[in-house]
Order: C-alpha cells, then sequence, then structure tokens
C-alpha cells in the first residue's frame, strides 16, 4: 500500500545544541551619553521594525522595598538607530522624578512601576503600568517622538509585570504575583480594532478580559505568544521556580498547561564571582518565522559587585522539540571587547554591565535586548543568511544533512521527523517496510537550506516498525521508527 502524504514543514536554523555557537554578533549598543542613550536604568524593550524601537526606563531607589515604587518611570524612542544615532525624544541624562505622561483630553495616566513594554500591530506600542488601576496603555513611535493614542484598558487591583501581543493584536498581560488564593493571574482582552469602545472606556473602567488562566503560584516577568495566540509562554522567575510554562488553546475554548513542556534553569545555573543572587528567566520573545522561542536570563536588580554582571544571556530554544539550540552570550561579550563586566565600550558594540531583563525581535530575526544598569539598547544579529549563503559556507557551518530521530518514539498514529539540508536542492523523505518495500512518500520537492519538520501520520498502517530515509543530492540516511496503532 502506497500513499502520498501532504507534509507540515517548519523552518529553524540549523545550530547544534550547545551553550554558544559564537555566530551571534552585536551589531551596535546604544551609547550611554547625553546624544544618543537612554538616560538612566532601561529596563525593556519594544521593536516595531528594524532599527526602530522603544525603551523603558525604570528606576527605582537602591533602598526601594517594592519593585513597582519607581521614582523614574519614561519612554525614549529611536528611529533607524545605530549605536550614535536615532534617538527621536528629547532626554536629560539621569533626571531626577522624570515620569512619563498618557494624556488624552481632560484624561491622564502617570506612569508608575511600569517595567515592560511590547510592541504590536499597526506600529503600537503597550505598556503595562501599575497606576491605581494597573493599566495598559498604549502609544505609537514616529519619526518625530512617542506619543500617545488614545486606547487604554484598566486590568483591575493586582500589580501587571509581562506583557505580549501576538500578530493578530489580542494583548496578554499577567499579574506580577500568583498564589493559591488568587485565580485569573493572566488576561487575554481583544484587539483595540476588533472593541475600541473597551479601549476607550473612561478613567477607572475596567472592561472584562475574553478570558483568563489560573497560573500555578509564583512570580511573572515574562510572556510571549505565537502568531494566532494558540501557544503562550510564561517565565515564572521565583527562585524556587526559575522555569518557562507553556498553555496551549485559544481564547474561546480556553487554555490547558502542557504538561510536557519545561524549560527550566539547572540547579548549578549560578551566578559566579560571588554573585549572592540567582538567575532566572525574565523577558520572553517568540519568532513565529522559525518557532523559536528567546529568553532573556540574568539576576534581577543584582549590580555587578555581587557577581551578577559576569552572567546576562539569551537563551534560544527549539519549541518544537523542545531543545536549547542556543545562547547570545551578553556578558562574554562585554568582557571580549572590553576587559571588563562593568564598563561599556568605546565602539558601540558592548552595553556594558549586563542586567538582561527582555528581548524582543523584528521581522529580520535580529535580537533587541537591554542593559539595566548600563542604560543601554543593544542589538544582536545572526549574521549568516541561510536562504542566500553559498553552499560550501554553509556546509561547513552545518555539515552536509542531518536526520534526526523522529519524537516521540514509538507514537501512536503521529510522529514528528526532524532534518536539516545545508543548500538548496532536491529532498525525498520515504517511509519503507523493514523488508524495503517503499510504502509513503513525504517529501518530494525543492526546499531551502536549515531546519525543517515534517509530521507523519501513520493511521493506515499497521503496527510495526518502519524505515525512514532522507535522499539529498548524492547523500542519504536512514533512520528506524515504531508504530503501535493499538495501544
Amino acid at each position: 500500500m502506497f500513499y502520498k502524504y501532504t507534509a507540515t514543514l517548519v523552518f529553524l536554523f540549523c545550530s547544534p545544541l550547545a551553550a554558544q555557537s559564537n555566530l551571534w554578533q552585536p551589531q551596535y549598543a546604544t551609547l550611554d551619553d547625553a546624544l544618543n542613550g537612554t538616560g538612566y536604568k532601561t529596563a525593556s524593550v519594544a521593536v516595531i521594525g528594524p532599527d526602530r524601537f522603544v525603551a523603558l526606563v525604570s528606576a527605582i531607589p537602591d533602598t526601594a522595598f517594592y519593585i513597582f515604587n519607581t521614582t523614574v518611570n519614561y519612554l525614549v524612542g529611536y528611529w533607524d538607530a545605530d549605536s550614535l544615532n536615532g534617538r527621536v525624544t528629547q532626554q536629560k541624562y539621569e533626571p531626577s522624578l522624570q515620569k512619563e505622561i498618557w494624556q488624552n483630553g481632560r484624561q491622564s495616566i502617570s506612569f508608575n512601576g511600569a517595567w515592560q513594554i511590547t510592541a504590536g500591530p499597526k506600529e503600537r506600542i503597550y505598556v503595562a503600568n501599575n497606576d491605581s488601576n494597573h493599566t495598559i496603555i498604549v502609544y505609537s513611535l514616529t519619526e518625530q517622538g512617542v506619543k500617545p493614542l488614545n486606547y487604554r484598558i484598566a486590568t483591575g487591583d493586582e500589580d501587571i509585570y509581562a506583557i505580549a501581543v501576538n500578530r493578530n493584536g489580542y494583548v496578554f498581560v499577567a499579574d506580577f504575583l500568583a498564589n493559591a488564593s488568587k485565580k485569573d493571574e493572566l488576561k487575554i482582552y481583544q484587539p483595540i480594532d476588533w472593541d475600541t469602545g473597551a479601549w476607550q472606556a473612561g478613567a477607572g473602567e475596567r472592561a472584562a478580559p475574553l478570558t483568563s488562566i489560573d497560573l500555578p503560584p509564583g512570580r511573572y516577568q515574562g510572556l510571549a505568544v505565537n502568531r494566532d495566540g494558540s501557544e503562550i509562554y510564561i517565565a515564572n522567575s521565583a527562585d524556587s521556580e526559575r522555569r518557562i510554562i507553556k498553555f496551549t488553546g485559544n481564547w474561546r475554548s480556553g487554555y490547558q498547561q502542557d504538561s510536557n513542556f519545561n524549560f527550566a534553569l539547572a540547579a548549578d545555573d549560578i551566578v559566579g564571582d560571588g554573585g549572592s543572587g540567582r538567575p532566572t528567566f525574565l523577558g520572553l520573545a517568540y519568532a513565529d518565522q522559525m518557532s523559536l522561542l528567546f529568553a532573556a536570563t540574568d539576576v534581577f536588580l543584582s549590580p555587578g559587585i555581587t557577581g551578577a554582571y559576569s552572567y546576562g544571556r539569551i537563551y534560544v530554544f527549539d519549541s518544537i522539540d523542545e531543545s536549547v539550540i542556543d545562547t547570545i552570550d551578553i556578558a562574554a561579550n562585554n568582557l571580549a571587547r572590553v576587559g571588563e563586566y562593568m564598563h561599556g565600550s568605546a565602539n558601540g558594540l558592548a552595553g556594558g554591565y549586563a542586567s538582561v531583563y527582555d528581548v524582543e525581535i523584528d521581522e529580520e530575526l535580529s535580537v533587541y535586548t537591554q542593559s539595566y544598569y548600563g542604560w543601554a539598547v543593544e542589538k544582536w544579529d545572526y549574521p549568516v543568511d541561510i536562504t542566500t549563503t553559498a553552499v560550501d559556507e554553509l556546509e561547513k557551518l552545518f555539515g552536509n544533512f542531518e536526520l534526526s530521530q523522529n519524537y516521540p518514539n514509538p507514537f501512536h498514529r503521529r510522529t514528528n521527523i526532524p532534518f536539516c539540508i545545508a543548500g538548496a536542492g532536491h529532498v525525498k523523505i520515504e517511509i519503507y517496510s523493514v523488508r524495503g518495500e517503499r510504502i509513503a512518500l513525504l517529501v518530494d520537492e525543492n526546499m531551502m537550506p536549515g531546519r525543517h519538520l515534517i509530521i507523519f501520520d501513520a493511521a493506515h498502517l499497521p503496527s510495526g516498525c518502519y524505515l525512514y530515509t532522507i535522499k539529498f543530492r548524492s547523500f542519504q540516511k536512514t533512520k528506524k521508527c515504531c508504530c503501535c496503532i493499538k495501544l
């Protein structure tokens, strides 16, 4: 019996499962000075396009007991930025008691305890603010500056931190703290263009979310969603947890936690050099075009005198096979370029003072992060353009091709087959019985270089073991999979 299958393919980097590939390179860091710097401690960044972003400054006194008691809290816009140019907001250096004011007519909302911002459709910037109504307020970025828009929504009585917006404009926001006595810590709100009335309510009026999710006890400082909102990733940054949780579903039928998904820092993943704190996952970003999850990871609000500046990094996860595929080591870059952790670079390629609390990406898969104590925004790129780089250069990086073991294995009905090709070319993937009889053709087409995933549906085949073979140019590899239809 022979079947022709429609393949589900996903494209990813063929990066090895290593702590650091050394392929990610800084493109620039906004220099900490009066001309292009943010002016103060920088907690978050929201990206609307290549080199166009907004930085959020969140400063608290060193003796502050609670992080939402900010004394300085404002936005700084950048348009076509590099290390020396692009700032479109007039900004004093280390201002005293400066707070952003969102204003529309007679209504105004002062920034207080805003720690994270994100970008959404139509180049909108969303701020998780902690005024008395804990309001999500909306801005736009233009060449003239950061402008308030007539959109805001009050979320309730709880302090909020993590915020994300998917490609369709749905807004996801999480309470900073979750415990067993609370519910509905993660709320999902309708897109602005779907219900502008809800986003233009009077001062203090609260709109009901579309749905909400009860979170496990912990502290939540990172949130990311995929394109259609069917996958939610949230970082539990409590010292006892230090993990990323995944929910799947939709706002109509509800979400369920994926018990098989578990990204957590190991017990020995700690700060060296006498550091007193423990690093944890903070800001998150999701790259739909490659199914990658980026996690800013550092010791929150721990200056370098305790050793924390030697740690800051961004982990890159493959959300499909749930593995760490790369690390962007911000702290190592600082040390390599300036010879120490506690200094920014004069050439604009190291922000210094690694304190990595947030991460966002643009459509070109460039990565933007910030240095909280370095008062800077950094841009990082993966310098290999897989779609145009010569095949021989790709082969030096990734080898000729790779056929990975299917998962799950053994499987019931469906299984995933990952593979990687170094250059563009014709790919054929076939299924054979152990006696050598060809029974299925999964792929028979020209494909771009990179990492791919195909889903094999064996519902019409009897239980047993099969061989799957990939043919690419003059190369061929085969692996065995086992199917158990009747469990």
